[in-house]
């Protein structure tokens, strides 16, 4: 029996650990604030694939920094999604940190609808337990944390292995959403090894005065947490990205060496909503030293489309969604392009560029109700029966089920 167990920085280290096989045959109970799950950067299915053939970690093609758009490369946004080609993982529980109060079938569904799948996923079912849904090459299972003991009874056979997240403990404001007995008693309860744990606070998402809940967490199971990160320090003050995060100034970035790009385009993050124009001074002077950041580009794009500048909003919508269109910011971007071309060039040309993302979001209702809107002002018959059959299906999901209630 192990009685140690690894914690990381980041998520995405926890592949450090997948040479030793520790998803294989075995069912993983995720507890994270997020769903690191959604399509891989560009050229990062290959560089995988190509890592495990020459018996080399995958460990080697974490992103060092905790930053959107780095081709061939992975971390903690897709590191299920990484471990699904490169880890043998199949099986996956996410358990968020929000609870199976009233309408949590909405939430579940909400929760995975901007993953895009290319199509149809697979046989997606929300149960009395769970939202199941086949999506980047994972079975997922969506379970609130008082419904997991009711889901590891009725639907998983075999090991178990968990994963921890600690910003499942607290947001990056400081907010306590779960104690740390709440979360080791329901680890008990997945019974299995503890595999590894992770901060999240050179991410931002964990504030740096609550790191002591690793430790604290993994004594009351019982084991001796490791310190196993192996990324190199930040290049920039660590409560940067917090920062950022909390929507707040990043303040004077001179201080932060080795990395320019991504401090000027983080930076560019802390002013885009008040000075799109600046904002924009600085995604130029970015790009201009390899860092182009989709997520600086969607920003400035929001703020130009709240402020009614359709045309301008489009440009920098499309350029976000050009450097990684099937992240789930790049989705996000599509869909607002979208419609800013509605307000640009009417409904048949919104309808053209919409369906093309709606196809890959089959569980996006607000997406299908425009296509349907859009459909009816055309009178696109067909456009308008697919919306429709969408529709149904996420209603049949997401409507209550008050026999499930725990």
């Amino acid at each position: 029996m192990r009685t140690r167990v690894d914690l990381f920085e980041e998520h995405g280290e926890v592949a450090a650990l997948w040479p030793d096989s520790p998803y294989r045959d075995r069912t993983v109970v995720c507890f994270d604030r997020h769903l690191d799950l959604k399509p891989l950067a560009p050229g990062g299915e290959e560089a995988l694939r190509a890592a495990v053939a020459n018996s080399a970690s995958p460990a080697g093609l974490v992103r060092g920094l905790p930053v959107r758009g780095v081709p061939g490369a992975f971390g903690l946004d897709d590191f299920w999604s990484a471990a699904a080609v490169a880890a043998d993982l199949k099986h996956l529980v996410w358990v968020p940190s929000w609870g199976a109060g009233e309408g949590w079938e909405a939430r579940a569904v909400n929760g995975v609808s901007l993953i895009a799948t290319g199509g149809e996923p697979a046989e997606p079912v929300v149960s009395d337990c769970c939202l199941t849904v086949t999506l980047c090459g994972v079975r997922l299972a969506v379970v609130p944390p008082e419904l997991l003991s009711r889901h590891l009874a009725r639907h998983v056979t075999g090991e178990v292995v968990t994963d921890i997240d600690l910003d499942w403990l607290v947001d990056e404001h400081g907010t306590t959403e779960h104690s740390a007995d709440r979360l080791a008693e329901l680890v008990t309860v997945c019974g299995g090894e503890v595999s590894a744990m992770s901060w999240s606070t050179r991410s931002g998402f964990l504030p740096a005065e609550f790191r002591s809940v690793g430790p604290d967490v993994a004594r009351r199971l019982g084991l001796e947490a490791r310190e196993s990160s192996y990324l190199p320090p930040l290049p920039w003050p660590e409560d940067l990205m917090l920062r950022v995060h909390r929507g707040a100034g990043v303040g004077d970035p001179s201080g932060a060496t080795g990395a320019p790009g991504v401090v000027l385009a983080l930076l560019g993050l802390s002013v885009a909503d008040g000075d799109p124009d600046g904002a924009r001074t600085l995604f130029e002077r970015a790009a201009a030293l390899g860092h182009r950041s989709s997520w600086l580009a969607y920003r400035i794009g929001a703020t130009r489309y709240a402020r009614g500048e359709h045309r301008a909003a489009r440009t920098a919508l499309r350029e976000a969604a050009a450097i990684d269109p099937r992240d789930t910011l790049g989705m996000h971007a599509r869909v607002l392009c979208a419609r800013a071309t509605l307000r640009l060039d009417g409904p048949g040309p919104a309808l053209a560029e919409l369906r093309a993302v709606a196809d890959e979001l089959p569980l996006r209702s607000n997406v299908w109700r425009t296509v349907a809107l859009l459909a009816a002002s055309v009178d696109d018959r067909e456009a308008g029966e697919t919306a429709r059959h969408r529709l149904s299906v996420v209603d049949t999901l997401t409507r209550g089920r008050s026999a499930g209630r725990p």
